[in-house]
Parts: C-alpha cells; sequence; structure tokens
C-alpha cells in the first residue's frame, strides 16, 4: 500500500524516496485576462487552452532559426515534453532536437503539460516562441514564450493509473494598465477526458481585486482528491482588461494500481 507524506519530511518525495508517490508544483502565467474567461496559460488575450481531440502527433517549432540543435543556434537547442499517451498510462516525457522554424514531431499524445528548454545557446534559454502544435486538430497544446525557457501552464493531466492529492492552490494579480480591476479565479476538474473535453467542475473559487488583495492561498486539510483520470486546471475572468495573473496548484500524484 501507498502512503501519503503527512509524517515523513516533504523532501522525501521529490527526492524520490516513497515509492509510488511523485510532487508536482504546477503553476501558469497570463500577462493579458480581460472580460471574459481564460485559462491561466502563456496565450494572452482571448485563447482558451483546447486539449487535443484524440491521441495527436504534435510539431515543435520556433518562431527563430536561432532555436535549433543541428546545426547548433544561440538559443533552443533541445528541450523536453511531458505528457500522456494515453488517459489510461502514466506521464511520459520526450527529448526534442530543436529545427529552428521546421516542424520536429513527437509521439503521439492525448496531453502535453509542460515543456522545458534543456540545452541551449548563449542566446538562450529560447530566442523565439516555441509551440507544440496538435496535427490534424491544428491548435497549440503547449507554448514557451519568448526567453522564459518553459510553459508556464496552470494545467495538469492525470492518468487513470494514479490519483492526485491537491495540498494547495493559489494565484496572483498584477494590473498591466486601464482601469483598476477584480478578478474572479477557479480551479477547475474535468473528471472524465477519456469520454469528452470541455465539461469542467468548479471545485474552488477565490476573488481579487487590483486595489487590495492581489493573492490568495488555499492550503487543503484534508488533502483534496482528484482520482484518474482527470485534467486540473485554473482560469479567470476580471472586470476590466489588461490583467496579468499567475496561478497555479501543488499536488501528490500516487499509484492507485
Amino acid at each position: 500500500m501507498t502512503y501519503l507524506p503527512i509524517i515523513q519530511p516533504r523532501w522525501q518525495v521529490p527526492a524520490g524516496q516513497i515509492d509510488g508517490v511523485t510532487g508536482v508544483n504546477k503553476f501558469g502565467r497570463c500577462t493579458d485576462v480581460d472580460q471574459a474567461l481564460h485559462d491561466i496559460w502563456d496565450i494572452p488575450g482571448t485563447a482558451t487552452w483546447v486539449a487535443p481531440t484524440a491521441a495527436r502527433i504534435h510539431d515543435i517549432a520556433s518562431t527563430s532559426a536561432s532555436d535549433d540543435g543541428a546545426p547548433v543556434g544561440v538559443g533552443a537547442r533541445t528541450i523536453r515534453v511531458w505528457g500522456l499517451t494515453a488517459w489510461g498510462a502514466a506521464e511520459v516525457s520526450e527529448d526534442i532536437i530543436m529545427n529552428g522554424v521546421g516542424n520536429v514531431p513527437t509521439q503521439a499524445l492525448v496531453i502535453i503539460h509542460r515543456m522545458q528548454v534543456l540545452t541551449k545557446g548563449a542566446s538562450g534559454p529560447n530566442v523565439g516562441t516555441i509551440t507544440a502544435t496538435a496535427q490534424v486538430d491544428g491548435t497549440i497544446t503547449a507554448q514557451i514564450n519568448i526567453g522564459e525557457g518553459q510553459t508556464q501552464m496552470a494545467i495538469y493531466g492525470v492518468p487513470s493509473v494514479r490519483d492526485a492529492y491537491l495540498s494547495c492552490w493559489y494565484a496572483s494579480q498584477t494590473k498591466t494598465g486601464g482601469a483598476a480591476a477584480s478578478v474572479d479565479m477557479r480551479l477547475l476538474v474535468n473528471p472524465e477526458p477519456d469520454a469528452e473535453l470541455l465539461g469542467f467542475l468548479v471545485k474552488g473559487t477565490a476573488g481579487m481585486i487590483s486595489t487590495g488583495s492581489t493573492r490568495f492561498q488555499h492550503f487543503y486539510d484534508p488533502y483534496f482528491k482528484v482520482p484518474g483520470p482527470a485534467i486540473i486546471k485554473v482560469d479567470a475572468i476580471a472586470s476590466a482588461n489588461d490583467n496579468d495573473l499567475s496561478a497555479g496548484f501543488d499536488l501528490y500524484l500516487v499509484d492507485n494500481t
């Protein structure tokens, strides 16, 4: 039987000293949340994150030829992609050798929930915007913005072979321009992504205002269990345009087989 790290020091989880338990710190940022619901991830404006409609090969490419691993460029040379090949399979990772603005295919994935630059040149971590675009669907599943070196997406996919135990979720607000704004944040869970991708349940809400409270954090005691398969994410809507929002959640993944 697998036990959650309640008594043991919590550093034992990231150190890999508790079998069957993995820690996840998921954080995201959107630099332009307006008066419409917006997921907290790397694409600003009115873009909503969309999961692939099925397991899709993704094309990895940059907007800059400097993000190249063969021959080596001055930007990102290799990146690592994390995701799920199926909702019944454990998380996998894959290393990609960048080809500048040219597409490099991944294995077929039902979700990508993190990408990170592994190796870089003198102008790294990445000179251009690096995107993972699902073939057939034509939608961007994940994106690394210029100079950031990894995705910032408050989105995570839990496979059916694992359960997630959330210890907290949080958010903060920076008003970048325009009128003062209040912001409503939501923690959302889709409990059946293997059947449909749009039905998210509200599991937590919080409010912030740019002239007052601009940060909040909620701790779960006991931990909040999200059985796999599931998609966990945070979204927001503001009373005025041009809000820079960050959000995320911390969880333990526990084998359930």
